[in-house]
């Protein structure tokens, strides 16, 4: 007589199996079968990895190609709208990119995005671009933006977009990260809030002056000022700012700023900075009276060299050559006979080399005099003519 044979139903199937396998595995010690179990484990961490990894660059691949439409399909109306330096409506941006409003809002809106924030590159100079906002407006980037801002989504890639461009959003969008515990992120909201304010545009500069900063707030503070002066509205008054501030760092970044955007009092009472007992409030007031090319400070950098310390006297002798008066030459020729290094030494000899005529030949003298430093010499000259070459 045949024996019966069991058939199973559904879940009966996996606990079949299950039981099959725990059977099997029972027969092993212990130390096995745990060996064996982390072994499945990896396997299947190692599988999930795969699976991930491969969505991943689907979705590059997929980025990838709408990014290249868009691009063929908008490069070159959307460079020609950049470089207009005349303001023009929306109604004739979309007879230049043949595209209206409504078609632009079923497009990728993060691809346009991308495609102007690679636009933007070929304009690394003009801090303000007439056009960006309203061609941010008729493409829905700024909605776009503002509404990861408003569902918190990718924060801090948002807010370096909205920076690059830039683009104006509602103040309100960004009230959620002005105080927000990341320093990123606050950073980040308070230099772009500058943008979209006309209350407190310089917030990001007046808040937090004593506390320090991250390694790319000094370019954020350039832009945000060459953006608002592009614009012909008043810069912030950058001596309180100094008198505030505790921070030497800050300090000696807001002495650099001045050349730039400070007022013509404030570029007169730069050489006050160089006597403020902070060596890189020293460097910076120097170099910036070097940007300024204030002929009446040139006696006082003269004066003040011997009593520097000497990166301060190297960056001081290349103050007075920028400066370029012609009347120094034995200012140079003696802090080359005199100094103890050979930094100093070099920088003394390659001002004098492109001090005008005089300069040039009291530097063939010191060189026909001077045989114990002909290597020094050799290599002046050498990087001169590379430079020139």
């Amino acid at each position: 007589m045949n024996e019966p044979i069991a058939i199973f139903y559904g879940w009966e199937v996996v606990e079949y199996f299950r039981y099959l396998a725990d059977a099997y595995i029972r027969q092993f010690p212990w130390q096995v079968r745990i060996a064996f179990g982390l072994i499945c484990i990896g396997m299947l961490t190692m599988l999930v990895l795969a699976i991930l990894f491969a969505i991943k660059l689907r979705k590059r691949h997929v980025g990838r190609k709408r990014f290249e439409s868009c691009r063929q399909r908008f490069e070159g109306p959307f460079r020609q709208i950049l470089r207009s330096e005349t303001k023009i409506s929306e109604e004739r941006m979309e007879e230049i990119c043949q595209y209206e409003h409504s078609q632009f809002m079923s497009e990728d809106s993060m691809q346009l995005a991308n495609l102007l924030v690679r636009l933007r590159m070929d304009f690394p100079h003009i801090f303000y671009i007439p056009n960006m906002q309203r061609l941010c407006h008729l493409t829905g980037v700024s909605q776009y933006l503002e509404l990861n801002l408003l569902k918190q989504r990718n924060v801090v890639g948002t807010l370096q977009i909205l920076m690059y461009l830039p683009c104006r959003v509602s103040e309100g969008a960004l009230a959620l990260y002005l105080e927000n515990k990341n320093l990123r992120i606050r950073e980040l909201a308070r230099a772009y809030y500058g943008f979209c304010s006309r209350t407190e545009p310089f917030s990001m500069i007046t808040k937090d002056v004593d506390k320090p900063f991250n390694m790319w707030y000094p370019t954020l503070l350039h832009r945000l000022c060459g953006w608002h002066a592009a614009k012909g509205h008043p810069m912030p008054l950058f001596t309180s700012l100094i008198s505030q501030s505790n921070n030497n760092e800050k300090k000696a970044l807001f002495i650099a700023e001045i050349p730039y955007y400070g007022s013509p009092e404030e570029k007169r009472n730069l050489k006050n900075y160089m006597h403020l007992n902070c060596k890189k409030c020293c460097l910076a007031a120097i170099h910036a009276l070097a940007l300024v090319g204030d002929v009446e400070s040139e006696n006082d950098l003269v004066e003040n060299y011997p009593n520097l310390f000497p990166e301060a006297k190297r960056e001081t002798l290349l103050a007075v050559a920028r400066i370029n008066t012609g009347r120094k030459v034995d200012f140079f020729r003696k802090a080359y006979l005199h100094s103890t290094s050979r930094k100093t030494r070099t920088v003394a000899l390659s001002c004098l080399l492109h001090y005008g005529e005089e300069g040039r030949r009291v530097f063939n003298e010191l060189s026909a005099v001077g045989r114990d430093d002909n290597t020094l010499f050799e290599q002046v000259i050498t990087f001169e003519e590379r430079n020139i070459d």
